[in-house]
């Protein structure tokens, strides 16, 4: 027989996809409406408008930042290391920092791309350099300013 423990768990957890389900369909229902309302709205000044030209623009998601940020807190790091570190390290002490709890929900991949990326610039400004890599994607880094 099954464990009531696991079963109990199973239902919470199903109740609260099945809420997050119904939040965004909602979401969608009213997003939907919107959209019609706007189209109405621009065919009511120009009615041979080809709405199939408007290319539907990408939802930012969150930013983990504010600008330079990020580059800050690279060469902080950086300079108080006391060897040299790979980008996914950079990434957990940078989350450290910020006071992200990395336990929970929270995407540390996603995370890393953009500390990378912050990275791979201040490489391009000269303020850190690659010294190695490890495998194909980890690369380690060390401050030169």
């Amino acid at each position: 027989m099954a464990e009531t423990h696991v079963i109990s768990a199973l239902a919470k957890k199903r109740a609260e996809v099945l809420g997050e389900i119904k939040h965004y369909e909602k979401l969608l229902k009213k997003s939907k409406l919107n959209l019609q309302s706007i189209d109405h709205t621009i065919h009511i000044f120009d009615e041979n408008y080809d709405l199939r030209t408007i290319r539907a623009k990408r939802v930012s998601s969150e930013r983990y930042f504010k600008n330079g940020e990020a580059k800050t807190m690279i060469l902080d790091v950086l300079r108080t290391a006391t060897e040299l570190m790979n980008t996914t390290n950079v990434s957990k002490c940078i989350a450290s920092k910020k006071g992200i709890d990395t336990d929970e929900d929270f995407d540390l991949e996603r995370f890393s791309k953009v500390v990378l990326a912050s990275l791979t610039r201040c490489e391009s400004y000269e303020l850190i350099e690659r010294v190695g890599t490890d495998g194909l994607s980890i690369s380690y880094f060390v401050c030169i300013v």
